[in-house]
């Protein structure tokens, strides 16, 4: 009984699960000559059944419109939408690369007028702020976009999840910022933490990064309420980028492909190459993930066989699992949760804060990516573009 039950659960992890909407409509863009921008509102996609016959994607207000009939006859978002979204993407991406800008000081957070005037000073305990007055829609504003109801500036406030994910405990951090001025718990900067992760993170998936053709994966071991764990990662070999991340209770039998997936769709695309160790895992869910089925696939070579000193070897995955997750783990002593805002500010930390010594100038894995995030203090920009973009 027990051996058909082997035989049951090794079928199940071999089996392959056939491409989903999104996955086909990677695929055509990445066909090449499939998709055709008529205007801002207006696409024509190539059928992949009928030669001859294409089908017209149009922006309405209440999101896209695609004449095929698995949209019009069944409410899917088709295969088309799909590949004109990518193609939006990757357009906007290699033509300007994308910039994440500063607050306008000079305009209304209301009305975006630019006739403010200094209207007085707040004082507080944590200090003096600055109120100005819109000429234009006469109302009273302050620039704290992100952060109202703090009692901490902005800058405190991002200063000290940029120190927590830089590598500092809360404690340190909290008592970091009593220095500066404002008397915080630990449990706050842990707050502080979890909240502005989540916003930053729903803004960094809507970016396409620049990615090159190689990626790595691996994973490293990790305690969770005391729990033995595994942080599963997935990084570009070119610009370092973190693309995706998954904690998982075991080492070689448990299924990565959500992560494989996800990485596919921030890139746009799947790697021309994978670079893995030879674990079970990784083999299933590439095939299930990145495999060639058809012509419209990208021909993905798994490369699963690494030494240390050989030809193809994954230590550039290994001093990221040392460098990157070992070092902050050992800080917090383990994590508290599987889905801890820990590890999401910390891939957010890594790909636009920290400068990587093995990129040109030591750059950020989202500057080498194409992503140019404005200002010395890049958290608190990015968390006014997320909240100015929701």
């Amino acid at each position: 009984m027990n051996k058909n039950k082997k035989q049951t659960s090794q079928k199940n992890a071999t089996k392959v699960v056939g491409p989903t909407r999104a996955d086909r409509g990677r695929r055509i863009f990445e066909h090449g000559g499939q998709v055709r921008r008529i205007d801002d509102i207006e696409y024509e996609v190539k059928s992949q059944t009928w030669p001859d016959r294409a089908y017209a994607v149009f922006r309405t207000e209440r999101g896209w419109i695609c004449s095929c009939p698995d949209h019009l006859e069944a409410g899917h978002t088709c295969k088309h939408i799909h590949a004109v979204d990518i193609s939006i993407r990757m357009r906007q991406a290699v033509q300007t690369g994308t910039t994440i800008r500063q607050v306008d000081p000079t305009k209304c957070k209301h009305c975006g007028s630019h006739s403010i005037i200094r209207d007085c000073i707040r004082h507080f305990k944590k200090g003096d702020v600055q109120q100005y007055r819109c000429k234009d829609c006469k109302k009273r504003f302050t620039h704290n976009l992100g952060f109202e109801g703090k009692r901490a500036t902005p800058e405190q406030v991002s200063t000290g999840i940029e120190l927590l994910f830089a590598g500092m405990s809360t404690r340190k951090v909290a008592t970091t910022l009593k220095g500066m001025g404002v008397t915080i718990s630990h449990q706050t900067v842990l707050n502080w933490a979890t909240q502005y992760a989540e916003i930053m993170e729903r803004f960094a998936d809507k970016i396409l990064p620049r990615l090159g053709e190689q990626w790595r994966t691996d994973e490293v071991y990790v305690s969770v309420k005391g729990n033995p764990r595994y942080i599963f990662a997935m990084l570009d070999t070119e610009t370092r980028y973190w693309i995706a991340k998954m904690v998982a209770e075991h080492k070689g039998n448990d299924d990565v492909a959500p992560m494989f997936a996800k990485a596919k769709d921030v890139a746009g695309k799947a790697p021309e190459t994978l670079v893995s160790d030879g674990a079970a895992n990784f083999h299933h869910a590439w095939r299930e993930q990145y495999a060639p089925r058809n012509f419209l696939d990208k021909d993905t070579i798994h490369i699963n066989q690494v030494e240390f000193d050989g030809v193809h070897h994954n230590n550039q995955m290994e001093s990221f699992n040392g460098n990157t997750i070992r070092h902050r783990e050992k800080v917090i002593r383990g994590l508290k949760r599987e889905d801890s805002a820990i590890l999401t500010g910390l891939q957010l930390y890594h790909n636009y804060v920290r400068g990587h010594l093995g990129l040109a100038d030591h750059a950020t894995p989202a500057e080498a990516a194409g992503i140019n995030v404005q200002g010395d203090n890049k958290f608190l920009t990015m968390i006014q573009a997320a909240v100015q973009s929701d």
